[in-house]
This record gives structure tokens, sequence and C-alpha cells, in this order.
């Protein structure tokens, strides 16, 4: 723990110390849209988009998610986490664009690498109250999306897309309110029934929020492969 302590949870040196003897002590413990790494970039009845970046040798105060969550790191990181009232610090090491979900949690992060550790923090707020019920599945299933999808279980479904460049979905349906976020940077040609297409830059991190049903195609309009991830609401 010591060792831990040297590179930095990003605490003070005092939690430090008493973390390296496993002496209990009060600590602060914020929301996390208060805690200062964290960025809210959308809060609505669905779902609160945090966009969190934690630079190298640094940590988060504990902070408190009040919902279950799942999130995506842009970029790999080496975390160390810890749970308030729990002893053990844990290892997080994220691949670039993978997927976690985690419940309800009061914890800190600490980032041991030297690149700054980003992630898309998406709180679950809410269930869909304004779709049909049913299948939370596209139709028709649009070219990109991989073999099994990211996350499945009561609160959403995640499926990943990629698209190489020139590639298009095809016209499908997301039959529930959800969000893509993208894994990297690219260019879209966006086609929805009711509007003309149009060209949509994103870069890393950023996403889309639909509430309700939705119709497009997506087309990679770029020079690399894009990445991305969509989520529906149950």
């Amino acid at each position: 723990m010591r060792k831990i302590c040297a590179v930095g949870l990003g605490v003070s040196m005092l939690a430090c110390v008493v973390l390296a003897q496993g002496t209990p002590t009060p600590e602060m413990q914020v929301p996390a849209i208060r805690e200062p790494h964290h960025f809210v970039k959308l809060d609505n009845k669905y779902a609160r988009v945090l966009d969190v970046t934690v630079e190298p040798y640094s940590g988060t105060l504990y902070h408190i998610h009040e919902n279950p969550y799942f999130w995506i790191s842009i970029g790999a990181a080496t975390l160390r986490g810890q749970s308030l009232g729990a002893k053990e610090i844990i290892n997080i090491e994220p691949a670039d664009a993978e997927v976690r979900y985690s419940p309800v949690i009061t914890h800190r992060v600490g980032n041991i690498g030297s690149a700054p550790f980003r992630n898309i923090t998406v709180q679950i707020q809410g269930r869909d109250d304004v779709s049909p019920r049913g299948s939370v599945l596209a139709t028709p299933r649009p070219t990109g999306y991989q073999a099994k999808p990211v996350l499945d279980n009561e609160l959403v479904y995640i499926e990943r897309l990629i698209l190489e460049p020139g590639q298009s979905t095809g016209r499908y349906t997301l039959p529930r309110s959800g969000m893509m976020i993208a894994a990297r940077d690219g260019v879209l040609t966006v086609e929805r029934p009711e509007s003309p297409a149009h060209r949509m830059e994103m870069k890393a991190g950023e996403f889309e929020w639909h509430t309700g049903p939705t119709t497009h195609t997506l087309t990679n309009a770029g020079t690399t492969r894009f990445e991305a991830i969509e989520a529906v609401w149950k």
C-alpha cells in the first residue's frame, strides 16, 4: 500500500498514511456531479452523462454514484480504486473503448499511469417511459454491429458499432430511447426519413441522445475506422 501511496491516489498525505497503516478515518464524500474531475454534459430524467478526466498520478475524492451506471474508457488506463469502507485497493485496467457497468457505489479512483485517464460515465436515471414496450433490438440489424452485445442487463442494452471508411449501416430503427457514444474520432453521414442527409463530425467521447425511437442510416464518411457504442434504455 505504501507503494500505491507513493505514486499517488490523488488524496492527501494524511489519507495515504492512514491507508498504509489500515486505520479508519473520516473521508470527504461528494456527489459525482460535485467531484472536480467529473463534468456534467447531459442531465435528463433518463440519463446523466459525466465526462471524466483524471491526470497521471492524480485521483478523485470519494464520490457518490447514486444510480447504476456504465462507462466507456477513452484510451487505455492503469488505475487503482477503493470503495468507501473497504480496506482493499483494487486494480482497474480498462482497455481502450472498453465498457463496464457498476451498481450504486461510493468510491475513489487513482490514475497511476503516465497518461490521462478519460471516460464517459452514464448514470441511468430512469427507465424509458415514452417508447412502446417490446424488443430493444435494432431492426433490421445494422451492418457494423459486432457478434455479441457489449452489455445486456435489466436497465440497458449496448451494442458496439464499427464502420470501415465508406461502410454504411443501412437504414435501421432503434426502438427505444438511448444514445450513441463515439469511441474514436470519426466523420459520419447521417440520413433520417424526416430530414436531409447531413455530415456529423464526432470526437472520441462525444455523444448523441435521442428520446423515443429513432430511424437512421449511418455511413462512415471519413478515412479511418469509426467505432462507437449504441445504448438502448429498457
